[in-house]
């Protein structure tokens, strides 16, 4: 995308196809709203943010700013309204992408524990799910015990402080050594020394191992040892520069004072795009005036990615010639999908871990694990044993037509197979053997009566001639 401000053009500099590959994480106009759409509530306000690769991002900003927003944006836990992601190379949720996946080791605010299970099998679980090996989760787990002052490992995580859980969380963080790790307030509540010893690590890491780390806090001082601070406020980035550069561009003693500046400056709109594109148009214009004059296509400044595209500013007189300015956008990699690729539906280490998990807990749980069995074969017995069985002792309104009054056969009844006569007794006979009430009334108003009434069930009207009808 392109404009022309002042009479000169400004041109797209590389999207973030090219800024994936050069970056950790680029995020361009990032739009996140919750509500209806009567009633939005703007989180992510077109934010723009890029993570060098191998260095530590500090993310700074007040509660309620978007920053755990962003965050889960990033590792694929949620999906942006409007603008893109790119973490690693690839969109979060992409095939190939591996993230969400072990490329990235996240620790959220919340404490996302198994309260059953001990730092020892918390880990371990973890592990496996990232693919190591007993070994390998072993030798990290005694070293990272000892990292962050833990207390013994078989002691469960239901029975730890707030505290040594955020710390057994952040252990499983760092245990498989992503690529990218996101600490989302990491040090809260933390002992100043051993916050120390948290950031020398954290430096160390990238130093040896080319991690990059994304830590966001609201204590600024903590964020001093970042390489890049991200100034985040009411759903925007403010600035994105070193700690040095931003108390030197705002001429500050601290970076809360440049952080008030900022602020100050965001609330009176002097910080909208097309005060600060003018503003730099003129300064540049005033510093360089032999510019004006040249007729090849050069680049003369480039607006900050925090203010939307990045855009650079070109002589009006060489619109036609862009051609040399940008390189060509790459463009973006295909993964070749085969057919083992849609078999894959879980892998082994992730069916171990998670097998072992769930047998785990149901061992620790016996009680529930009884309940959840008996009563499935409780509610299916008592069910069989309620329903579905023919009905007995229904009490019966009878007007019998053929033997007026009678029930039942009369005693020395002939009730041989031979003797055809006066059926209507044999019938009653066979209800009442099946433990029905049957009352005789004189005729069928009088029976349905009775059953309207609810002093019978139904009605045996039987007709005068019904053994005759039936020999």
């Amino acid at each position: 995308m392109s404009g022309t401000v002042g009479g000169r053009r400004l041109m797209p500099q590389q999207s973030t196809v090219w800024a994936r590959r050069q970056n950790a994480v680029a995020v361009r106009r990032a739009c996140k709203t919750y509500g209806t759409k009567s009633n939005k509530h703007i989180i992510l306000d077109s934010l723009n943010m890029t993570v060098p690769k191998g260095c530590i991002y500090g993310l700074l900003g007040a509660s309620g700013c978007g920053k755990t927003t962003l965050l889960s944006c990033i590792v694929g836990r949620r999906r942006l309204n409007s603008g893109e992601i790119w973490v690693l190379g690839g969109q979060p949720g992409s095939r190939g992408s591996g993230v969400p996946g072990p490329r990235v080791g996240y620790m959220p605010q919340e404490n996302a524990l198994y309260g059953e299970f001990t730092i020892r099998e918390t880990l371990k679980y973890f592990g496996w799910v990232a693919g190591m090996n007993n070994e390998e989760i072993k030798t990290k787990m005694d070293f990272l015990l000892d990292l962050l002052q833990l207390p013994f490992p078989d002691r469960a995580v239901k029975n730890l402080s707030g505290g040594q859980q955020r710390r057994v969380s952040m252990a499983a963080t760092f245990l498989h050594d992503p690529e990218l790790l996101i600490l989302d307030e990491p040090t809260v509540g933390v002992d100043p020394v051993l916050r120390q010893r948290i950031w020398d690590y954290l430096v160390e890491l990238v130093a040896n191992k080319t991690t990059t780390i994304i830590i966001t806090t609201h204590y600024i001082d903590e964020t001093k040892q970042a390489t890049t601070i991200g100034l985040m406020r009411g759903g925007k980035m403010l600035a994105e520069e070193s700690p040095d550069e931003l108390l030197q561009r705002y001429n500050s003693d601290s970076l809360e004072d440049a952080f008030l500046k900022l602020s100050i400056l965001q609330n009176r709109g002097k910080r909208r795009r097309s005060s600060i594109t003018s503003n730099i148009i003129a300064a540049n214009a005033a510093a360089i005036p032999e510019l004006q004059d040249v007729q090849d296509f050069e680049t003369q400044s480039e607006i900050s990615g925090e203010f939307g595209d990045n855009m650079s500013l070109a002589n009006k007189s060489a619109i036609q010639d862009t051609g040399t300015v940008v390189d060509p956008v790459p463009p973006e990699d295909e993964v070749e999908i085969t057919w083992k690729d849609h078999l894959k539906i879980i892998t082994p280490h992730h069916m171990k871990a998670l097998i072992w998990k769930n047998l785990l807990w149901m061992s620790r749980n016996f009680g529930v694990m009884m309940f959840t069995v008996a009563m499935p074969i409780l509610q299916t017995t008592f069910f069989c044993l309620s329903i579905g069985h023919d009905p007995i002792g229904l009490k019966l309104a009878v007007v019998n037509n053929e033997l007026p009054g009678v029930v039942s056969c009369p005693y020395g009844y002939n009730t041989s197979d031979c003797y055809m006569n006066d059926l209507s007794c044999r019938y009653l006979d066979h209800l009442a053997a099946r433990k029905h009430h049957l009352v005789s009334y004189e005729n069928y108003d009088e029976a349905w009566y009775a059953v309207k009434k609810g002093w019978a069930w139904g009605v045996v009207d039987i007709p005068s001639n019904f053994s005759d009808f039936l020999i």
